[in-house]
């Protein structure tokens, strides 16, 4: 997997320069990066174009501040719609890699996370997404992947790899154990130990892949643990400095742009990046 074109989708506030610095750490010659605001649609005319002159001199400023000497490649445009589905529009007419956006601002009144617009675009975009809560005071050094085996997760794994190709990987499976009578728990037991084993041949191909696409021999430890997985997954979290995760829904009602209730939760009270992918 290359990464030769990044999306930033910008709200002009302290949380997407957040979101561009760390863009910035990722960038590698020649790649493109494409800095994106999106002008919410119903406004008066007078004030969409008061706020598209205000938007395009703010982020042409940032550019020319942080792009490299006459790179052709990095450019910012502005355009007015609805926000989350032009920001996933934007990336797939571009032909972006990946879409990096800013942690929501937090309402004390209302639901941290669904329905806005960080949640929708990773909900429907079928670009992998990036969203950064932290400052990027240094490159990603310690990456948990809560892995389930689904498409996504190992979609989310190669891509990490590429973004941390330096860092200490730590993948965890962990599973609920299995509620059967007396009389079929070695049964199940067996069951379980076969599954997992497949699993962590899936995980560990996986990561070979991976490293090798890359070209980076990245340190990676995979754990399998019988436990509940929001607890095993939450209590790791304070270690890293980006989780990865695929945001697939298991339940009954699954689909590919449903976000899981593991994913949905991590996504909310992770204190860490959190690097997601649909399958």
């Amino acid at each position: 997997m290359v990464l030769s074109h990044i999306l930033v989708a910008s709200d002009l506030t302290d949380r997407s320069d957040r979101a561009l610095a760390r863009t910035l750490q990722q960038m590698h010659e020649p790649g493109r990066l494409t800095l994106l605001h999106v002008i919410a649609s119903g406004l008066p005319p007078a004030l969409v174009a008061e706020q598209q002159s205000f938007a395009e001199s703010f982020l042409a400023g940032q550019l020319r501040r942080v792009s490299p000497e006459g790179a052709a490649s990095y450019a910012s445009i502005v355009v007015m719609g609805c926000v989350f589905s032009t920001i996933i529009a934007e990336a797939i007419t571009r032909g972006a890699d990946l879409i990096v956006i800013g942690k929501p601002g937090h309402d004390p009144y209302a639901d941290l996370f669904t329905g806005t617009t960080a949640e929708r675009v990773i909900r429907f975009s079928d670009r992998p997404v990036l969203m950064v809560k932290q400052p990027a005071r240094e490159p990603y050094r310690r990456v948990l992947v809560a892995f389930d085996g689904s498409e996504g997760a190992v979609r989310a794994f190669h891509l990490a790899l590429v973004i941390a190709p330096n860092a200490e990987f730590r993948v965890v499976h962990a599973w609920w154990p299995s509620h059967v009578s007396l009389g079929e728990i070695e049964a199940a037991r067996q069951q379980i130990h076969d599954a997992n084993k497949r699993l962590k041949d899936l995980i560990a191909d996986a990561a070979r892949q991976a490293v090798t696409a890359s070209g980076v021999a990245a340190q990676v430890t995979i754990d399998l643990v019988e436990n509940n997985p929001y607890m095993v997954v939450s209590n790791q979290c304070s270690w890293a400095d980006l989780l990865v995760m695929g945001t697939h829904s298991k339940g009954r009602l699954a689909s590919t742009v449903s976000i899981g209730r593991l994913a949905r939760r991590l996504l909310i009270e992770s204190t860490c990046d959190v690097l997601t992918s649909r399958p």
